[in-house]
């Protein structure tokens, strides 16, 4: 059993692809290591918002959000999901 990943962020529309092309990661290979992203640059919705967007148009019936920053948590929330704190160093999470 596999994990299958995605992308979401606050950042520009463009900054993503640019970010998986620097890297050799192609959406479109028949097997991408990275499935699906999704940014407010692309539609202006929150980072919650847009975890719940992913979800949904992925059909996806589990997940979790990894990420290292308070906002990450928060928008974790308001989608509904749990969270991974990735504690290298860019916080820590307030988890009242």
């Amino acid at each position: 059993m596999g994990y299958h990943l995605y992308i979401v962020s606050n950042c520009q529309a463009g900054y993503i692809e640019c970010f998986l092309e620097y890297f050799g990661i192609d959406l479109k290979d028949s097997d991408p290591l990275i499935e699906d992203i999704e940014c407010y640059g692309n539609n202006f919705l929150s980072k919650g918002e847009n975890i719940s967007l992913v979800v949904k148009r992925n059909n996806l019936d589990k997940a979790t959000y990894v990420g290292d920053i308070q906002s990450d948590y928060d928008s974790t929330c308001e989608a509904g999901l749990p969270f991974i704190h990735a504690a290298y160093g860019f916080g820590t999470i307030n988890a009242d």
